[in-house]
């Protein structure tokens, strides 16, 4: 009989992970109301221990690679409040005038926790990789933290200081996006400024 044992099985639990690329699954999405409050949602990956369902009643396979891809999402009261990482990311708010904004401190360097929280280390997210895309084809996954602030007007600056390589800031419509490779952040240099601004209402 011939052997079907699949050497590696990847399980990822979310499914928004067709709307991202490999690179782009995990990050923190920022949907912000005109007086600060708002909601956040974290799209973390990391391996796991616990075999879903899918693997537990499959008969014939060993598995040897889990990973799961999770969200979490909350309230604040105050944008000016929400820290990610004890303090490694935070948010303050400019909501005056007709020029309201967000200035974003993201910290870099090998100390940058808040990179760990989100993604694995680089010899797990290529481990993981080879079960995500058995073709082979992606070498990585989880490699870039991508960040989105939905403002509650159209978005007219998204810049970010400094810059770096793979690092991208953009904007559509009423969202600013930030792309940071993880390598980037965790190399030695100055935290990261990400400054956003809107038009009022």
């Amino acid at each position: 009989m011939r052997n079907r044992r699949l050497p590696t099985f990847l399980f990822l639990a979310l499914s928004t992970l067709c709307a991202c690329g490999g690179g782009e699954l995990v990050g923190v999405h920022v949907d912000l109301a005109a007086d600060g409050s708002g909601k956040v949602t974290l799209r973390t990956l990391a391996p796991t221990d616990d075999a879903p369902a899918a693997a537990t009643r499959t008969a014939g396979a060993k598995w040897t690679v889990h990973a799961g891809l999770v969200a979490s999402q909350g309230t604040f009261a105050k944008v000016a409040e929400l820290q990610l990482a004890d303090g490694d990311v935070t948010f303050a708010p400019q909501l005056d005038g007709d020029r309201p904004g967000l200035r974003v401190k993201l910290a870099r360097g090998r100390e940058a926790r808040w990179v760990s929280l989100l993604t694995p280390d680089l010899a797990t997210r290529r481990k993981l990789a080879k079960a995500y895309d058995p073709t082979g084809r992606t070498n990585e996954i989880g490699d870039v933290l991508r960040l989105e602030i939905r403002t509650p007007g159209r978005v007219i600056t998204s810049g970010v200081l400094p810059t770096g390589r793979g690092v991208e800031s953009d904007r559509d419509g009423k969202t600013a996006i930030l792309l940071l490779p993880a390598a980037t952040v965790l190399a030695d240099g100055d935290d990261f400024v990400w400054d956003v601004s809107w038009l009022d209402g």
